[in-house]
């Protein structure tokens, strides 16, 4: 199922999906909340059960729709004499890129090329981390991400903060709060 997910959904531009946890065996313990879980088997037995869980990343709404029914799709048609269920839930909803996102950061980066920084482009979608601002993004004209420290190892328990880009980064979101209490930005 999981390689028939990877071989139907392969061509989808920057849509991503992971099984962050897999488990098998003749008998499982999962604990979705603490996303661990244990299993128990025997090399020379067939699993009676098997688990798989983890997360996917869409560009838009549309594109999240159409995989998780190519998914839903995949899963039913299972081997015979088997059984399976898909199960999704809703987490970081896709954040589309717009106009007045990327005026927005248009915005951010001549602020960062006054400061001497250099300018600021945006991140490839397939690279991009799920960010809180995709809750709020489809209710304003504008929004980014990525404001916050730099950093190395992101999403892995060798993720560090470069602190030294405190300063960089305050000063620029300080200029870009600037411009846009004094009216300039998406309209």
């Amino acid at each position: 199922i999981l390689d028939g997910w990877r071989q139907a959904l392969a061509g989808e531009e920057n849509l991503t999906f992971n099984a962050g946890l897999a488990l098998a065996g003749t008998e499982l313990s999962h604990e979705p909340a603490r996303t661990r879980g244990v299993a128990f088997g025997k090399d020379n037995v067939i699993p009676q059960a098997a688990l798989a869980s983890g997360g996917i990343r869409a560009l838009t709404p549309g594109q999240l729709k159409r995989a998780v029914a190519t998914m839903e799709r995949i899963t039913g048609e299972h081997l015979a004499g088997t059984g399976a269920r898909f199960e999704f839930t809703e987490g970081y909803p896709p954040m589309p890129p717009t106009a007045g996102n990327e005026a927005l950061l248009a915005l951010y980066s001549a602020g960062s090329e006054a400061l001497g920084f250099g300018p600021v482009r945006a991140v490839n979608p397939r690279r991009a981390g799920a960010a809180d601002i995709s809750f709020a993004a489809p209710y304003v004209r504008a929004a980014i991400d990525g404001l916050g420290l730099m950093g190395e190892g992101g999403h892995t328990v060798e993720e560090t903060a470069t602190m030294a880009t405190l300063a960089s980064q305050g000063k620029r979101a300080a200029l870009l709060m600037l411009a846009l209490a004094r009216g300039a930005g998406p309209q």
